[in-house]
């Protein structure tokens, strides 16, 4: 009986690791295609051309109105709250904070996940059990080149650029509840927010968003392509990403804000 069950550890750590080299080792082939020249031919950029426009384009309007929204109604509450606590000097810096190193990456990520994640997921898990994958291979196709590398670098352009777009749509109208709140005007409230801003902000915004844009489409495209051949599993398979996605999202929020405690 304890035999047994130190075997069945055994079998559960060997297949944990196996799961995770596999993982580790895909994840490399993706990036050393991304840095390497003869990747970016005609057929990828054609690809990468309509992901992006199906991943950022396409996604605008809703974005917007989503951060004009949140915008005046959260920066409405830190700014409440900070007068509260009499934090008033502090206006400028705790929104910036807020908006540019913490909310608009992750949201951004979030949106991207739920609207365009859970799409490549499925794509791919179709066309796995559909053995599509295995005849493009057949044609000497290389999947990464053509089917991965535009999905993770749209995915990365996409989350960087609508990060920066929800942030300045998100303090712009933020500028509504402090008009009616705190009776401040433009000027002044343009002048807090451009003081308390820093280059280390700019490169938090930067870096943590395209760490979400990449795990944003990895993860799901290795996820579809560990999808059995049978059309019951494909479900299964976007839940099990898109629970292993929320989880990489929530792990590289938390690094990220340990990195800044440093």
């Amino acid at each position: 009986m304890v035999l047994r069950f130190i075997e069945g550890i055994g079998d559960k750590t060997i297949s944990m690791m196996s799961s995770f080299y596999e993982a580790l080792r895909f994840t490399s082939l993706c990036l050393l295609h991304m840095i390497q020249p003869s990747s970016y031919n005609p057929a990828m950029r054609m690809v990468l051309t309509k992901q992006i426009y199906f991943t950022t384009v396409q996604i605008i309007p809703l974005f917007m109105t989503m951060a004009i929204l949140f915008g005046s109604v959260i920066i409405g509450v830190v700014i409440a709250l900070a007068t509260q606590y009499n934090l008033q000097d502090e206006i400028g810096s705790i929104i910036i904070t807020f908006v540019i190193d913490e909310f608009s990456p992750f949201f951004t990520a979030l949106l991207i996940s739920l609207r365009s994640g859970a799409a490549v997921n499925t794509e791919i898990a179709v066309m796995n059990v559909n053995k599509e994958l295995n005849t493009l291979e057949k044609y000497k196709i290389d999947l990464i080149d053509y089917l991965f590398l535009p999905r993770i670098i749209s995915g990365m352009i996409s989350a960087v650029s609508l990060s920066i777009l929800f942030a300045v749509i998100m303090l712009s109208s933020g500028y509504i509840f402090t008009l009616f709140y705190m009776n401040m005007d433009f000027h002044t409230y343009k002048y807090i927010l451009i003081s308390a801003i820093e280059f280390k902000d700019l490169v938090v915004l930067l870096i943590k968003s395209m760490a979400f844009g990449f795990v944003t489409m990895l993860i799901p495209i290795y996820s579809g392509l560990k999808t059995t051949s049978a059309y019951t599993a494909i479900p299964v398979s976007v839940l099990n990403g898109m629970v292993k996605l929320f989880i990489a999202l929530f792990f590289i929020e938390v690094l990220s804000l340990l990195l800044q405690s440093l």
